[in-house]
């Protein structure tokens, strides 16, 4: 057990863990009762879709300037500000429920904003690991900072979805808003939040726009990092958009809110026993066996969710699609950041986070709004064969992928280093 939690000896890491469970709890939250009640007030896929394509389209816009600003500024009063507005926003949403006044644009607004501040949340906390986090300790570290965000799939809806019966989306929202305003507090007990850095290798500071460029510009210039974050962005769209017809298709196995929450809060039990299992491997070459291992029980896992009928069945669907989803994901990112300069971790970031939440947004709208013509049932399977597919396409197409899926690591090229770009 000391070997799976090795990185919480580090003082700085056990209070980013905390700061990224308590805001990924409150995240989850929020997805659970947002979806949940824009879905009761227009019984329409299509409006809890197009929430979560609110909710996750700021990653393409927002991310890449959190990417710059992590690289470049003081990161502690810029997570305490994101941290702050979300309060702000569930606080709001909290109101107008009680008071009866909400509607699907105000939850189309304020999931907007609530997506901003989440984008830049995320780059801050996963470009942080490297930073406190000694190069030996990075997969364990992430696989536990992947605990603390997929696990609380299942921790914050877990207590959110009793108070969603009983009391209803106010009350849910507050406690969103207290898990935050704790967070907001945690923030400044950090010591190093800075990369080491050159000043001089920061071209882009010249220019307005020089250092967005420069990212850009690197993973350009690092084909590796290009093949890792397409597949993540592939994977996101395909096997990840399923929470803004979720509601939806819940209601074709005749349940209600009950078993709606109890299946969000079975991806993050399932996030649990996934991301535990990563930390425990040592190996480099399980790491890259489970790679490949997890991509196609990604797509396989969600299949068979959409088919099975039985409600035991569906929630065991449930707990392998929130495993093998959080495993990709979390060896996806440490592949990223182990392979990135500590110069662009930020900006390499918030690119792998556009992927990632842009594809999922885009798809959680189509999907929502393609929802009302076909069944749930239907797209589900389809996308989970599909990323199969894909990753099968990729095997045989990319020599990197097939060399991290065989050993663990990907074959040697000439590193790209900040002052060799010019753009």
């Amino acid at each position: 057990m000391r070997g799976l939690l090795h990185s919480f000896s580090v003082r700085d890491y056990r209070w980013l863990w905390l700061i990224t469970t308590l805001t990924n709890a409150g995240s989850w939250t929020f997805t659970l009762v947002v979806t949940w009640q824009s879905y009761q007030l227009t019984h329409s896929s299509a409006w809890s879709g197009a929430i979560m394509f609110a909710t996750l389209i700021p990653n393409i816009f927002g991310a890449p300037i959190a990417g710059v600003l992590a690289d470049l500024l003081d990161r502690r009063r810029m997570m305490f500000a994101a941290a702050l507005a979300q309060v702000v926003v569930t606080v709001l949403l909290a109101s107008l429920s009680h008071a009866r006044l909400i509607s699907p644009p105000w939850l189309l607004v304020l999931a907007l904003v609530f997506g901003f501040s989440s984008s830049a949340l995320s780059v801050l906390l996963s470009s942080l690991v490297p930073v406190i986090i000694p190069q030996e300790k990075l997969f364990n570290a992430l696989s536990l900072q992947a605990l603390a965000q997929r696990g609380t799939e299942f921790v914050g809806p877990a207590v959110a979805s009793p108070l969603l019966v009983v009391f209803g989306p106010g009350i849910v929202y507050l406690f969103a808003a207290l898990l935050y305003l704790a967070a907001s507090a945690c923030v400044f007990a950090l010591q190093k939040t800075e990369a080491d850095r050159d000043p001089s290798a920061d071209i882009g500071r010249r220019r307005a726009f020089g250092p967005l460029i420069d990212g850009f510009a690197y993973i350009r210039r690092t084909p590796v990092i290009g093949v890792l974050v397409s597949l993540v962005g592939l994977h996101c769209a395909l096997t990840m958009a399923y929470m803004g017809m979720l509601p939806g298709f819940v209601k074709t196995l005749h349940g209600a809110t009950g078993l709606y929450g109890e299946m969000v809060s079975t991806v993050g039990l399932g996030s649990i026993l996934g991301t535990l299992i990563l930390a425990g491997v040592k190996s480099v070459k399980m790491r890259g066996t489970l790679y490949w291992v997890t991509a196609i029980l990604s797509g396989l896992s969600l299949s068979l969710m959409a088919v099975v009928t039985n409600h035991q069945l569906v929630v065991l669907a449930v707990v392998v699609v929130g495993a093998s989803q959080a495993m990709f994901m979390t060896l996806s990112l440490g592949y990223i950041q182990q392979m990135s300069v500590p110069n662009m971790r930020g900006r390499v970031t918030s690119f792998y986070l556009v992927l990632a939440g842009g594809f999922m947004s885009l798809a959680n709208l189509g999907f929502g709004a393609l929802s009302n013509t076909l069944s749930p049932v239907w797209i589900m399977g389809t996308t989970g064969i599909l990323f199969m597919i894909t990753v099968f396409i990729y095997g045989l197409s990319s020599r990197k992928f097939r060399s991290v899926c065989r050993w663990g690591v990907f074959e040697p090229e000439i590193p790209v280093t900040v002052s060799n770009l010019s753009v």
